[in-house]
């Protein structure tokens, strides 16, 4: 719970508002990654 804590109030700062919206993209761009059709290289 501390460290929930510790993220909401990092996020009042700029720094802390840059490092989430980083996060946040690199996620977003994980999981499209994860769930694009892969060319058939396994046959």
């Amino acid at each position: 719970m501390g460290a929930i804590l510790d993220l909401t109030e990092s996020l009042k700062s700029p720094a802390g508002m840059i490092g989430a919206i980083v996060i946040i993209a690199v996620g977003y761009f994980f999981v499209k990654w994860v769930f694009t059709d892969k060319p058939d290289d396994e046959k």
